[in-house]
């Protein structure tokens, strides 16, 4: 498995998400469960629906200052690899959906937004989260 150290780009509905700091993605499923009334245990558990989350931090708060709450677009990047010879990583989250812009202005850092999405199927079956080598 290759290690990757650096994020070359991130986009959000085509337009790009200049000077990133962090991406992070979550794949998570609530367990849901299931027990008898006279249970002190659950005895068996279900998972929700998984749900696909992103945060990316970046430093162009002007940038983020720009998009609508509820947007809805296709969020990519791209990772760079740690070796020269190794391909860099494309990751996409199809049918992302802007649920916050958190803006941060520290006293002797600089300024930065935080923009947290949660990935929308456009099917039930089809799963919002691809990533794969890219030349």
């Amino acid at each position: 498995m290759g290690r990757y150290t650096r994020i070359g780009s991130v986009e959000f509905d085509s337009s790009p998400l200049p000077l990133p700091v962090s991406v992070r993605v979550s794949r998570r499923a609530e367990p849901l469960p299931a027990s008898g009334d006279n249970h002190a245990f659950a005895t068996s558990v279900e998972t929700a629906t998984p749900v696909f989350s992103a945060e990316v931090r970046i430093r162009d708060t002007s940038a983020a200052e720009q998009l609508d709450l509820g947007q809805r677009g296709d969020l990519g990047f791209t990772v760079r690899a740690a070796e020269q010879d190794k391909p860099h990583r494309r990751v996409t989250l199809k049918g992302a959906v802007l649920l916050a812009v958190e803006l941060a202005y520290e006293q002797t850092e600089a300024a930065d937004a935080t923009l947290r999405f949660v990935a929308e199927a456009e099917t039930g079956s089809q799963e919002p989260f691809s990533a794969g080598d890219q030349p």
